[in-house]
């Protein structure tokens, strides 16, 4: 269990990061515990359908939905059958790299950015949240930065330190949400519907496609590279973010009003 914590310290830097430029602009009263109760309820969300999403993506993939009927049938006569089915279906995908990183775009892209993007969008709602573009990024990364640190807590309890520390270290949820940030500020900004989409999908795509590479990783020795790469381009991507965040407070990039909320 103490594992899950390694990161700690990461997550309480990232924080300080992000809601230092509210100082002196806070967050309406009880605005942060709302983002922070929203990154719970998407980890509570995802852990829980996790294993059902996954189990639908098999069994699109083993054909078993073409027939409902002989499936049912399958179930009550010989569910051993039935479990073979399910675990054992890999001629329907292209390559077993395509399949993983489909599996992921449902079990972590679409699951994980989706729940943190809505949730998000529900607490940002009270009056007051969002008066300046660097609001929206402020907000999504600090739902990212909560996720990521429940996360870990969560599946970080079997996890040598090192282990750990990797995946502390690696805060792609930060990223995430400073990406989702910036698009859905811009949009409030500009007016513009399309950078809503940007926010998601760009998020939802980087995601989807890592964690595929990543989950593939055994199938070959290229693989094994591309999966490293993957991993890798985390933790890049979560100091370039800090790198970015950093330049937009220095240069106040971002302290501009939106248009609407």
């Amino acid at each position: 269990m103490l594992m899950g914590f390694v990161g700690l310290p990461i997550s309480i830097a990232l924080y300080w990061l992000m809601l230092r430029p509210k100082k002196n602009d806070p967050f309406p009263k009880g605005g942060l515990f709302r983002l922070i109760i929203a990154a719970a309820i998407s980890v509570v969300l995802s852990s829980v359908l996790s294993l059902p999403i996954s189990f639908l993506v098999s069994l699109i993939r083993s054909g078993a939905l073409a027939d409902i009927p002989g499936l049912i049938e399958m179930i009550e006569q010989d569910p051993e059958a039935f479990k073979g089915l399910v675990y054992n279906a890999d001629g329907t995908a292209p390559t077993l790299t395509v399949r993983s990183i489909v599996d992921m775009f449902f079990s972590a892209g679409l699951l994980e950015e989706g729940l943190k993007y809505l949730t998000c969008r529900i607490a940002i709602r009270k009056k007051g949240m969002i008066r300046t573009w660097m609001d929206a990024v402020v907000a999504f990364a600090i739902v990212g930065i909560t996720f990521e640190l429940l996360e870990n807590v969560a599946f970080g309890a079997g996890s040598d330190i090192l282990s750990a520390f990797m995946r502390a270290l690696a805060s792609a949820h930060f990223a995430f949400g400073v990406i989702m940030g910036y698009f859905y500020g811009k949009s409030l900004v500009t007016g513009k519907k399309r950078y809503r989409l940007l926010s998601f999908f760009v998020p939802l795509i980087y995601h989807s496609v890592a964690n595929g590479l990543i989950a593939s990783m055994k199938l070959s020795k290229i693989n094994y590279v591309i999966g490293v790469a993957s991993s890798i381009s985390f933790i890049v991507a979560a100091v370039l973010a800090v790198i970015v965040v950093l330049r937009w407070q220095k240069n106040r990039t971002l302290v501009i009003p939106v248009l609407q909320k």
